[in-house]
Protein backbone atom coordinates (compact mmCIF):
# COMPACT_ATOMS: atom_id res chain seq x y z
CA UNK A 1 0.00 0.00 0.00
CA UNK A 2 2.53 2.16 0.86
CA UNK A 3 4.04 2.14 -2.62
CA UNK A 4 1.31 2.37 -4.36
CA UNK A 5 0.24 5.78 -2.44
CA UNK A 6 3.91 7.03 -2.84
CA UNK A 7 3.35 6.10 -6.98
CA UNK A 8 0.42 8.47 -6.85
CA UNK A 9 1.60 10.77 -5.25
CA UNK A 10 4.69 10.69 -7.58
CA UNK A 11 2.06 11.30 -10.61
CA UNK A 12 0.68 13.75 -9.14
CA UNK A 13 3.19 15.84 -8.09
CA UNK A 14 4.77 15.62 -11.43
CA UNK A 15 1.50 16.35 -13.29
CA UNK A 16 0.82 20.19 -11.34
CA UNK A 17 4.66 20.63 -11.62
CA UNK A 18 4.43 20.37 -15.73
CA UNK A 19 0.91 22.35 -15.37
CA UNK A 20 2.36 25.31 -13.31
CA UNK A 21 5.26 25.69 -16.34
CA UNK A 22 2.38 25.11 -18.80
CA UNK A 23 4.71 21.97 -20.10
CA UNK A 24 3.19 18.98 -22.01
CA UNK A 25 3.71 15.54 -20.58
CA UNK A 26 4.21 12.72 -23.22
CA UNK A 27 2.87 9.48 -23.17
CA UNK A 28 3.47 8.10 -26.31
CA UNK A 29 5.79 5.47 -27.11
CA UNK A 30 6.99 6.06 -30.25
CA UNK A 31 7.81 9.66 -29.38
CA UNK A 32 9.59 7.88 -26.11
CA UNK A 33 11.31 6.03 -28.80
CA UNK A 34 12.55 8.99 -30.79
CA UNK A 35 13.77 10.49 -27.71
CA UNK A 36 15.47 8.02 -26.47
CA UNK A 37 17.39 8.10 -29.87
CA UNK A 38 17.41 11.79 -30.42
CA UNK A 39 19.86 11.33 -26.94
CA UNK A 40 21.91 8.67 -28.20
CA UNK A 41 24.62 7.49 -25.71
CA UNK A 42 24.51 7.34 -21.98
CA UNK A 43 22.96 6.14 -20.00
CA UNK A 44 20.38 5.05 -22.58
CA UNK A 45 23.11 3.31 -25.06
CA UNK A 46 25.93 2.40 -22.50
CA UNK A 47 29.34 0.87 -23.93
CA UNK A 48 28.59 -2.76 -22.16
CA UNK A 49 32.21 -4.80 -21.62
CA UNK A 50 32.95 -6.90 -24.40
CA UNK A 51 31.10 -10.45 -24.67
CA UNK A 52 33.63 -13.46 -23.11
CA UNK A 53 32.99 -16.48 -21.83
CA UNK A 54 32.69 -15.62 -18.50
CA UNK A 55 30.53 -12.39 -19.17
CA UNK A 56 27.11 -12.67 -21.57
CA UNK A 57 24.94 -9.91 -21.88
CA UNK A 58 21.61 -10.06 -23.04
CA UNK A 59 18.75 -7.43 -24.21
CA UNK A 60 18.23 -4.23 -22.95
CA UNK A 61 14.67 -2.75 -22.15
CA UNK A 62 13.83 0.73 -21.83
CA UNK A 63 11.21 2.47 -20.21
CA UNK A 64 10.80 6.06 -19.53
CA UNK A 65 8.32 7.64 -16.82
CA UNK A 66 6.73 11.47 -16.34
CA UNK A 67 7.87 12.78 -19.63
CA UNK A 68 7.47 16.50 -19.40
CA UNK A 69 8.11 18.84 -22.13
CA UNK A 70 7.83 22.54 -22.59
CA UNK A 71 10.07 25.66 -22.93
CA UNK A 72 12.94 27.16 -21.08
CA UNK A 73 14.52 29.91 -21.59
CA UNK A 74 14.60 30.79 -24.79
CA UNK A 75 14.49 27.21 -26.10
CA UNK A 76 12.81 23.65 -25.44
CA UNK A 77 13.41 21.31 -21.92
CA UNK A 78 12.68 17.51 -21.75
CA UNK A 79 12.35 15.98 -18.04
CA UNK A 80 11.59 12.46 -17.47
CA UNK A 81 12.69 9.14 -15.23
CA UNK A 82 14.09 6.25 -17.16
CA UNK A 83 14.09 2.97 -16.35
CA UNK A 84 16.78 0.34 -17.56
CA UNK A 85 16.83 -2.85 -17.30
CA UNK A 86 19.90 -5.63 -18.60
CA UNK A 87 19.43 -9.04 -19.46
CA UNK A 88 22.12 -11.27 -18.45
CA UNK A 89 22.96 -14.78 -19.82
CA UNK A 90 26.04 -15.55 -18.09
CA UNK A 91 27.90 -13.48 -15.25
CA UNK A 92 30.90 -15.07 -15.54
CA UNK A 93 30.11 -17.43 -12.64
CA UNK A 94 27.07 -19.84 -14.83
CA UNK A 95 24.15 -17.84 -13.64
CA UNK A 96 21.17 -15.89 -15.48
CA UNK A 97 19.74 -12.85 -13.94
CA UNK A 98 18.70 -8.51 -14.62
CA UNK A 99 20.08 -5.51 -13.13
CA UNK A 100 17.83 -2.77 -13.18
CA UNK A 101 19.22 0.86 -12.87
CA UNK A 102 17.26 4.30 -12.75
CA UNK A 103 17.86 7.61 -13.57
CA UNK A 104 16.38 11.00 -13.68
CA UNK A 105 17.16 13.09 -17.22
CA UNK A 106 17.05 16.65 -18.36
CA UNK A 107 17.66 17.74 -21.14
CA UNK A 108 17.20 21.17 -23.44
CA UNK A 109 16.81 20.52 -27.15
CA UNK A 110 16.66 22.70 -29.95
CA UNK A 111 19.69 24.25 -29.19
CA UNK A 112 20.86 27.51 -31.65
CA UNK A 113 23.58 26.02 -32.94
CA UNK A 114 25.13 22.48 -33.97
CA UNK A 115 27.93 21.50 -31.90
CA UNK A 116 30.55 18.39 -31.94
CA UNK A 117 29.88 15.80 -29.76
CA UNK A 118 31.23 16.54 -26.37
CA UNK A 119 30.98 14.61 -23.45
CA UNK A 120 31.90 15.30 -19.35
CA UNK A 121 31.70 12.18 -17.31
CA UNK A 122 33.12 12.71 -13.06
CA UNK A 123 36.31 10.67 -12.62
CA UNK A 124 35.24 7.92 -9.94
CA UNK A 125 37.15 4.87 -9.12
CA UNK A 126 35.83 3.62 -12.40
CA UNK A 127 37.68 3.90 -15.20
CA UNK A 128 35.43 4.95 -18.28
CA UNK A 129 35.22 2.42 -21.54
CA UNK A 130 37.49 3.88 -23.60
CA UNK A 131 40.02 6.80 -22.58
CA UNK A 132 39.14 10.96 -23.05
CA UNK A 133 40.84 13.91 -24.43
CA UNK A 134 43.27 15.94 -22.36
CA UNK A 135 42.21 19.04 -22.42
CA UNK A 136 43.84 22.84 -22.41
CA UNK A 137 43.11 23.09 -18.62
CA UNK A 138 44.27 20.06 -16.41
CA UNK A 139 41.88 21.44 -13.53
CA UNK A 140 39.04 19.81 -16.45
CA UNK A 141 40.98 16.79 -16.41
CA UNK A 142 41.97 16.39 -12.81
CA UNK A 143 37.84 16.22 -11.97
CA UNK A 144 36.58 15.03 -15.51
CA UNK A 145 36.56 12.68 -18.47
CA UNK A 146 36.01 14.33 -21.38
CA UNK A 147 35.09 12.38 -24.87
CA UNK A 148 34.84 14.40 -28.07
CA UNK A 149 33.93 13.95 -31.76
CA UNK A 150 36.24 17.41 -31.99
CA UNK A 151 39.37 17.50 -29.60
CA UNK A 152 40.44 20.64 -30.73
CA UNK A 153 37.35 22.12 -31.00
CA UNK A 154 36.17 20.51 -27.39
CA UNK A 155 39.28 21.54 -25.85
CA UNK A 156 38.80 25.23 -26.35
CA UNK A 157 35.27 24.83 -25.34
CA UNK A 158 35.71 23.56 -22.06
CA UNK A 159 38.38 25.48 -21.27
CA UNK A 160 36.24 28.90 -21.95
CA UNK A 161 33.64 27.30 -19.73
CA UNK A 162 36.30 26.29 -17.05
CA UNK A 163 35.06 28.83 -14.22
CA UNK A 164 31.20 27.43 -14.85
CA UNK A 165 32.19 23.64 -14.46
CA UNK A 166 34.56 23.73 -11.67
CA UNK A 167 32.00 25.96 -9.28
CA UNK A 168 28.81 23.71 -10.76
CA UNK A 169 27.71 20.51 -9.24
CA UNK A 170 29.57 18.67 -11.33
CA UNK A 171 27.65 16.80 -12.64
CA UNK A 172 27.55 14.25 -15.96
CA UNK A 173 26.43 15.66 -19.61
CA UNK A 174 26.41 15.33 -23.23
CA UNK A 175 26.19 17.98 -26.19
CA UNK A 176 25.40 16.58 -29.80
CA UNK A 177 23.86 18.22 -32.67
CA UNK A 178 21.25 19.93 -31.27
CA UNK A 179 20.71 18.74 -28.04
CA UNK A 180 22.69 18.60 -24.15
CA UNK A 181 21.32 16.07 -21.78
CA UNK A 182 22.29 15.75 -18.26
CA UNK A 183 21.86 12.00 -16.26
CA UNK A 184 22.18 11.39 -12.56
CA UNK A 185 21.71 7.89 -11.16
CA UNK A 186 18.18 7.32 -8.91
CA UNK A 187 19.22 5.90 -5.17
CA UNK A 188 15.66 6.06 -3.61
CA UNK A 189 13.29 3.17 -4.06
CA UNK A 190 10.76 3.93 -5.73
CA UNK A 191 12.54 6.37 -7.74
CA UNK A 192 11.53 9.94 -8.95
CA UNK A 193 12.60 13.25 -9.98
CA UNK A 194 13.42 15.74 -7.74
CA UNK A 195 11.53 17.91 -8.93
CA UNK A 196 12.89 20.78 -6.48
CA UNK A 197 15.89 20.50 -8.43
CA UNK A 198 15.19 21.20 -12.05
CA UNK A 199 14.40 24.49 -12.46
CA UNK A 200 18.43 25.21 -11.20
CA UNK A 201 19.32 22.10 -13.31
CA UNK A 202 18.14 23.18 -16.77
CA UNK A 203 19.32 26.73 -16.03
CA UNK A 204 22.68 25.17 -15.47
CA UNK A 205 22.77 23.21 -18.42
CA UNK A 206 21.23 26.52 -20.32
CA UNK A 207 24.56 28.21 -19.10
CA UNK A 208 26.65 25.24 -20.55
CA UNK A 209 24.64 25.56 -23.87
CA UNK A 210 25.08 29.51 -24.36
CA UNK A 211 28.60 28.81 -23.29
CA UNK A 212 29.79 25.58 -26.36
CA UNK A 213 26.56 26.95 -28.97
CA UNK A 214 28.84 30.56 -29.68
CA UNK A 215 30.91 30.04 -32.57
CA UNK A 216 34.22 28.67 -31.92
CA UNK A 217 37.81 31.01 -31.38
CA UNK A 218 40.18 29.30 -34.00
CA UNK A 219 42.64 31.85 -33.11
CA UNK A 220 44.32 29.50 -30.45
CA UNK A 221 46.29 30.72 -27.07
CA UNK A 222 48.07 34.42 -28.00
Amino acid sequence: MGFMRDHRDGVRAVREFAEARGWTLITSAEEHRALLERLHGEPFHPQLPEPTPYYVPGRRRHRLFHVMRGAHRAGSAVVFLYTAEQEILDDGFGRRGRESSSYWIAALVDLPARVPRLQLTPRTAMLPPRPGITTADPRIDERFHVHTTDPAWASRAVSALAPMLLQGTGRAWRASGTSIVTWEWIRARPPGIPLDRVDATLDELAGIADGISRPPDRSGPR
